[in-house]
């Protein structure tokens, strides 16, 4: 849980007037378990003014909900009303698709690489890695690190090469000169790059000595620089091999230059880089690596409760636990959807466990609930020859080059681990293999 979010719960309970700083943080980090003595030293408050703001905020809430409310018994009970209040009181879930609301039910906590990422965040100079398949989260884990930013009092820019021209992503000079644009539109500075801009000494040179010399400076406050959907760079072998480099030296001279300690990079990919890189000039061998799996079959209990069903995760073959994992491998995007439809369904609440059988069986067909994503994922490797032969490759067990093994995971289609590939869902690969 971040501020934010305990700030929302809050205010569903208790008045705007009667909250402050020190009581949401108290909320916040009680949530995650932490006592007295360990809040007052991470927001630098006195311990009896912690103390005082944490029996405040307890009476007010057993007031507000007219039961009583302590520090060991909070949590619990205010997530089953977060339950409540997200199934069953007259609310539509939300469709699944994008980033999830700060407070919403539906969206699983991943606490411990929320954690990480917010403590690296406080770090000079530090790099965080965010990787995953598409539709796995990372977008929801990136407002959360940026929300966190904000209670940093950091200055943010969200760099997304989804919106850059293929011309821009295939020239340098271009590329740089781009991304330096949005970054003074975002926070607000005067464009001067062209007053930094010399031929002689190069383009990254160049937007360096103006990040450096002007950004960072005029900014005054750490800068926590976003790279989203980087992995569309890596189609491009020349730029890449400029580019990611030079990511890498922005995080090695923070630690010897003051004004590029202010940096703060965040780096979100769906694949490993497939480009030869100098070990000790990438960025994807240094920083925090945050790699976002498929959930759990105790994340996928708690997630079918936030929806009204009371699926348990005990392994046998008839659970509808167990189906979301073989059939559906945990991915999330795909299980809110299978969720959702069934929660939408009255008919289908009555049986849910049959129901979610009989919702998979025609799921992955045209007018089925997984059919916009499954024709979006068949259109992507339809037209690329390349991955139509890797995939039949993975079908028949065959080896597969590096590339290949790239081209299969940032489509979404498979992890890999320990060098090896491993399905994600059965459901796409049987659809891609009855289609192709």
């Amino acid at each position: 849980m971040n501020h934010q979010e305990a700030k929302d719960i809050l205010q569903r309970k208790l008045p705007t007037s009667v909250l402050s700083l020190i009581k949401i943080e108290v909320f916040r980090l009680s949530w995650l378990g932490k006592g007295y003595n360990i809040i007052a030293e991470e927001t630098g408050y006195d311990h009896d003014y912690v103390r005082k703001a944490g029996s405040d905020l307890w009476k007010e809430l057993s007031q507000a909900l007219n039961i009583s409310i302590t520090k060991r018994n909070f949590r619990p009970l205010l997530e089953q009303q977060l339950i409540t209040e997200g199934k069953l009181n007259n609310q539509t879930p939300e469709y699944p698709g994008g980033s999830l609301s700060f407070s919403s039910p539906f969206y699983l906590e991943r606490t411990q690489e929320e954690a990480s990422a917010y403590q690296e965040l406080q770090h000079p100079g530090s790099i965080i890695r965010i990787k995953g398949p598409r539709k796995m989260g990372k977008s929801s884990l990136m407002l959360r690190v940026l929300d966190q930013a904000d209670v940093e009092g950091y200055n943010k820019v969200i760099i997304d090469f989804q919106l850059a021209d293929r011309s821009i992503l295939n020239d340098l000079e271009k590329l740089l000169r781009w991304i330096f644009l949005q970054i003074t539109n975002q926070l607000q500075l005067e464009s001067k790059i062209d007053d930094f801009w010399n031929e002689l000494i190069g383009s990254k040179l160049s937007c360096t000595t103006y990040l450096q010399q002007y950004i960072l400076t005029e900014s005054k406050n750490p800068v926590v620089l976003v790279f989203n959907e980087l992995n569309l760079l890596f189609d491009f072998d020349d730029v890449s091999r400029d580019f990611l480099p030079l990511l890498r030296s922005w995080h090695e001279e923070s630690k010897h230059n003051d004004q590029m300690k202010q940096l703060r990079q965040v780096l979100i990919y769906s694949t490993e880089v497939y480009v030869q890189l100098d070990i000790n000039l990438s960025p994807f061998n240094v920083g925090l690596p945050i790699e976002l799996s498929p959930f759990n079959g105790e994340q996928l209990e708690k997630l079918s409760n936030v929806y009204g069903f009371h699926f348990q995760h005990d392994g046998t073959l008839s659970s509808p636990i167990t189906l979301l994992l073989t059939k559906l491998g945990g991915h999330p995007y795909l299980t809110q959807l299978a969720l959702y439809e069934l929660a939408t369904k009255s008919d289908f609440i009555e049986s849910p466990s049959n129901a979610l059988k009989e919702l998979l069986i025609s799921a992955s067909k045209p007018n089925g609930i997984f059919g916009d994503f499954l024709s979006q994922l068949l259109a992507d490797i339809a037209t690329n020859a390349k991955a139509i032969e890797a995939f039949n490759k993975f079908i028949n067990k065959d080896p597969l080059t590096r590339l290949e093994l790239y081209i299969l995971e940032r489509l979404g289609l498979v992890q890999i681990t320990d060098q090896e590939p491993v399905a994600i869902s059965q459901i796409q690969i049987a659809f891609l293999r009855d289609n192709l």
